[in-house]
């Protein structure tokens, strides 16, 4: 539909992945912490790194990394390290409806509750995405970037920051502010550097419970449900 972004009038949160190339700036960001300044580099979209047997017997890759990037030197690839993106998606039904009604009337529908869903975008999209790549990364020893916008980094939980030669995972945060003469700007990236156990740990969904507590919870409801026999 359209949308990259959402705003309270401040600052954007971003929607679409795309918006984040604003000016290749995300590449030249990362490809400078990675391979050093005035480095000759390429991006390369949606490479797939692992290989797996399929149905009929042959093999085939899957996860793809957004973007490799790759210091060149004399027309050769010496080096590379990775670049995910991550936007937040809305929660909910389809926000067509809302969107629509937006168009007609200039605001949105009484009691709508469309809102970006920073939770669910973080646990149920970017870990899985992040556990599946970045240790192939790490086993090689190759940097591996993330970009997110200000808003969604500030939801996550604090991650133990790391000095930049012992860096796995390596956050770039971007604000995206308003402009006076209207619209919003990608602003200069605020760097985090983290390892990866550290963001499992911190982005690990809540603690699990003792045993015991998860008995006595059972035991209620075994007035509440048919019992049957095995």
């Amino acid at each position: 539909m359209g949308i990259c972004s959402l705003s309270d009038g401040a600052r954007a949160t971003v929607l679409c992945p795309v918006r984040f190339l604003e000016g290749g700036r995300i590449f030249i960001d990362a490809a400078r912490l990675a391979f050093g300044n005035n480095q000759e580099c390429i991006a390369v979209p949606e490479v797939r790194l692992l290989e797996v047997v399929g149905s009929t017997g042959k093999k085939k890759k899957i996860g793809k990394v957004d973007f490799l990037l790759a210091q060149v030197v004399n027309q050769e690839a010496v080096d590379f390290a990775a670049l995910e993106i991550q936007s937040v998606y809305i929660s909910g039904r389809s926000i067509r409806p809302a969107f629509e009604n937006y168009l007609d009337e200039g605001q949105l529908p009484e009691g709508s509750r469309r809102r970006p869903d920073f939770r669910s975008s973080a646990q149920k999209r970017l870990m899985p995405q992040l556990a599946l790549k970045v240790p192939i990364f790490r086993r090689w020893g190759k940097r591996f970037f993330v970009a997110v916008d200000s808003s969604f980094f500030d939801t996550l939980p604090q991650i133990r920051t790391q000095t930049a030669g012992n860096a796995e995972v390596t956050w770039l945060v971007y604000p995206f502010a308003h402009l006076p003469v209207g619209g919003y700007r990608m602003e200069d990236p605020m760097i985090y550097h983290t390892l990866w156990e550290d963001v499992l740990d911190s982005l690990r969904e809540g603690e699990p419970p003792e045993r015991s507590e998860l008995l006595t919870q059972l035991t209620k409801e075994v007035s509440r449900r048919a019992v049957f026999r095995t």
